[in-house]
């Protein structure tokens, strides 16, 4: 399955393809059922760094329209870790298309931090990256060994901290590593040509 979605030359959601209400249902994002169009990239992404990277990520795909370029990052459900490969072209008049598929699965026992079903939830935050997927616990950690860290496997360990996306050092570098956030025409090594 893959999902995409389209923003318009002001980085607002302008439309989405046929998966959208599936993926978001399946994946607990029940708030984007129907669709939010019309809201800003913005609204979309929870940590302000993470938005600069994709502002500039959909700035570079306009300066270069009809040249695919190709993400790949983790997406992870509960039970499994999903290895994600985004395409972003520019269409006519500046829109930008980001199609995403699912590349790799990989089960694994179920992190409760990642189930959207979990009703409680603390007032603390939990800093995830929105590329591989690691959480910051004393530094940049794989989920499973944050969750470890924090005593987060069992439901039983009480209420659990809510998930803020951000971008962590390692992924920022691989993914902006050439690009110029300010508008450069410069490519990002963590970009390639699809």
């Amino acid at each position: 399955m893959s999902v995409s979605w389209r923003f318009d030359g002001d980085d607002r959601l302008s439309g989405v393809g046929a998966d959208w209400d599936d993926f978001a249902l399946a994946n607990g994002g029940g708030g984007c059922v129907p669709p939010p169009i019309g809201r800003t990239l913005a609204e979309f992404i929870s940590g302000p760094d993470l938005c600069v990277v994709w502002r500039a990520i959909l700035g570079l795909s306009r300066r270069e329209p009809g040249r695919a370029l190709s993400l790949t990052y983790r997406c992870d459900s509960p039970d499994e870790r999903r290895i994600m490969t985004a395409t972003v072209t520019c269409q006519d008049r500046a829109e930008v298309s980001i199609v995403s598929a699912i590349g790799q699965r990989q089960p694994r026992p179920a992190v409760p931090l990642l189930d959207p079903t979990v009703p409680d939830h603390t007032g603390e935050m939990i800093r995830m990256c929105g590329w591989c997927a690691r959480v910051k616990v004393d530094g940049w950690v794989d989920v499973e060994e944050g969750c470890r860290r924090l005593d987060l496997l069992e439901l039983e360990s009480g209420p659990l901290p809510r998930i803020t996306h951000g971008i962590c050092d390692s992924c920022r570098a691989a993914v902006t590593g050439g690009l110029d956030l300010v508008g450069g025409k410069s490519l990002a090594a963590g970009l390639r040509s699809a």
